[in-house]
């Protein structure tokens, strides 16, 4: 607890406590005066009532008082005042709501709501525990690079002669670390396991859930249905009133008692982990160094310590130390990995690199730790050049007889940043699709030897795609059969349902080119294959020519796996004018066959019809966003607009006006030959 902030709080409640006694024995006294000024109508009844009420308040501004004497002794008293605090800044509200007060009596709701919020914030600061300073056995320091040795600690898992020992690298990433669930499920699809893993700043989450003993299904699980806002928690109210003088803008209250009981991180699990070593990195603010902690010797307060990041958390204050996130120093830890005796390093990289500069002061507080983060990463591999290069040349270092390998994992394009996480423009159902999407993508094309250790290693596309929208479709597909029509109709058919989210990142490519395709990441659920199972590729296309003139396409694909075997959805939304009102219904059906094999070449195993609701279609235009700069993304989310209805206008608007025409001639026609009519003979 701040002592300063403390007594500073206690020194305005006690001022609290001596008005409310003052003004509730006014009000007892001279009941009259009050409703006068308040504009209340004075009668016998009502300076009974209102004396009856500053009674009441003498009682409780002398119980604050006394609270305020003794405040570890009365945090009931506290919680009452409180509550009384509300209490009349409800009722006085509401009476000048009806009129029975004038507008002046709004300043008494104010000052009784800014009375309740300082009680309950007190009350708050005095229920914090003390921090326990719980010491560890701090790991050795580790060798220079003159002195390489290797590692005592075992190893759990090993592999076989000649096999490679794998270690899987977390690095952070803020809250978007869920992108890294689908990308460890894509890992376990695939067949790869570790022997050691290791998490910095955001990528502890992740692995702290992994050493709970969760599965990558479950992890992804757990992200899905997390409530980001839980990341957020926010210090006592009176802090705030010395913002020069914060340790940080918030604290780990949320972290601690939603965040990690949701995700099911449970340290004494971790700890008693044995099927692979984990290390965890913290750093020593003192030494201004990395730590790399034993899983075996970790806690609940360094878990937090990893996490956070100056500013926005405070540190965590343990064994005489002072320790926060490590971001600032490393962002992956690969050099212990390779000490400890892994030689091929997996490591999911979520940090931004591109040379799009950003405005703003978060953008560039962001860019700050994009290079510190890349630029440690960077220094680690030409360290691990280095040790290649002297493996090469017949040393041994560290044990290791061969060069060390490195794969990275990251995405297409820098992930949006926590804010538009926590605002729900991007979700973590979104970035576990994208993980998972880019680690199949990394996995078809990597090379046995790694990548080049190179700083190029971690550059994406520019930052931001000019439009994305989720978009979610169920309806009844039957296996057996081809048509889709017959596939929803008939009594074999389930629901077969996907989530996805639809990426356009170049808007003029996707308009001009009529081949050019929007990238789509999404889960799929049918009940004879199971739910939540990911897309490995997806593709999305608007308005693709048809086979006859004015048609159009749109065009959807996903590719999954099921069992071993690899399937893939092809469905199709075709826009024609036809008789009737058809707009609604040619824009919110696909018409799907389900394909074995990896795309639309193969056999046709399954058909069905899948629709939009209406609360579906809202969802998806609310959802949409474009994550370019402020002036770019409305020209992008106008051109998009622009696009898809200019294409539905010059599909639907010529041939109904073409009806209209016939059918205003043909009542002409009728109306001559009708009785009575021009046309009819006398």
């Amino acid at each position: 607890m701040n002592a300063r902030a403390e007594r500073w709080l206690r020194w305005l409640l006690g001022v609290i406590g001596l008005s409310t006694v003052a003004s509730g024995a006014v009000q007892l006294v001279a009941p009259g005066f009050v409703l006068g000024v308040m504009g209340g109508v004075s009668s016998p009844t009502s300076r009974h009532f209102f004396g009856i009420v500053g009674m009441f308040m003498v009682l409780f501004g002398g119980m604050l008082l006394q609270a305020v004497a003794r405040p570890k002794e009365s945090s009931a008293a506290f919680r009452w005042v409180g509550l009384q605090k509300l209490g009349a800044c409800a009722a006085v509200s509401l009476g000048v709501f009806r009129g029975l007060f004038s507008p002046i009596a709004l300043s008494v709701a104010g000052f009784d709501l800014l009375s309740a919020a300082l009680v309950f914030g007190y009350l708050d600061l005095l229920r914090r525990p003390a921090r326990k300073d719980v010491v560890y056995k701090r790991p050795p320091v580790a060798p220079s690079a003159g002195e390489l040795r290797p590692s005592t600690l075992p190893v759990t898992a090993a592999p076989q002669a000649n096999e490679r020992k794998r270690a899987l690298i977390l690095a952070g990433g803020g809250m978007r670390v869920a992108w890294q669930a689908g990308v460890l499920r894509a890992l376990e699809d695939a067949g790869i396991a570790f022997t050691h893993a290791d998490g910095t700043s955001g990528g502890i989450i992740n692995l702290a859930m992994l050493l709970s003993g969760q599965s990558p299904a479950e992890m992804c699980n757990r992200w899905r249905t997390l409530r980001v806002k839980d990341f957020v928690s926010f210090v006592s109210p009176e802090k705030y009133f010395e913002a020069w003088d914060m340790e940080a803008l918030g604290d780990a209250d949320g972290i601690v008692e939603r965040v990690f009981p949701h995700l099911g991180i449970d340290v004494n699990a971790i700890r008693a982990h044995t099927t692979l070593t984990g290390t965890f990195n913290v750093c020593d603010f003192a030494r201004k160094t990395n730590e790399a902690i034993p899983h075996t010797q970790v806690d609940q307060e360094l878990l937090v310590a990893g996490i956070s990041l100056p500013i926005f958390m405070p540190p965590i204050r343990q064994g005489g130390r002072v320790y926060m996130d490590s971001v600032w120093i490393q962002d992956a830890n690969l050099l212990e990995a390779v000490r400890r005796g892994a030689d091929e390093l997996w490591v999911l990289w979520c940090i931004a690199n591109t040379p799009t500069y950003a405005r703003g002061v978060f953008h560039q507080y962001v860019h700050m730790i994009e290079l510190s983060a890349n630029g440690a990463l960077f220094e680690q591999l030409e360290r691990l050049q280095e040790i290649n290069d002297r493996i090469r040349a017949g040393e041994e270092v560290w044990g290791h007889r061969r060069p060390i390998v490195v794969h990275l994992i990251k995405p297409e394009q820098p992930l949006p940043l926590d804010p538009e996480f926590y605002a729900g423009h991007i979700t973590a159902g979104s970035l576990i699709d994208m993980g998972y999407a880019d680690a199949c993508r990394y996995l078809q094309t990597r090379a046995e030897q790694g990548l080049s250790l190179t700083p190029e290693i971690t550059q994406m596309y520019p930052s931001g795609a000019d439009l994305a929208f989720r978009e979610t479709m169920s309806g009844p597909l039957a296996l057996g059969e081809t048509d889709p029509v017959a596939g929803a109709g008939s009594n074999r058919a389930d629901p077969f349902t996907f989530h996805a989210t639809i990426s356009v990142d170049d808007m003029d490519a996707f308009i001009q080119d009529p081949q050019h395709a929007a990238r789509l990441v999404a889960h799929v659920s049918f009940p004879p294959f199971g739910d939540d199972i990911p897309v490995k590729r997806g593709s999305f296309n608007l308005f693709r020519s048809g086979d006859t003139p004015n048609t159009r396409l749109m065009t959807y694909g996903m590719a999954f796996d099921h069992q071993g075997r690899e399937y893939y959805l092809a469905g199709t939304k075709t826009i024609r004018d036809d008789a009737g009102p058809d707009l609604w219904r040619d824009t919110t059906r696909l018409y799907c066959h389900l394909h074995e094999g990896p795309d639309e070449r193969g056999p046709v195993v399954g058909a069905g019809v899948l629709e939009l609701g209406v609360r579906d279609v809202l969802d998806l235009v609310s959802s949409m966003r474009s994550f370019r700069g402020e002036g770019e993304g409305l020209k992008a989310v106008a051109r998009f607009g622009q696009f898809f209805f200019g294409t539905l206008w010059d599909v639907y608007a010529p041939l109904a006006k073409e009806r209209e025409e016939k059918e205003r001639e043909a009542s002409k026609r009728e109306a001559s030959a009708a009785p009575g009519g021009k046309g009819a003979s006398s």
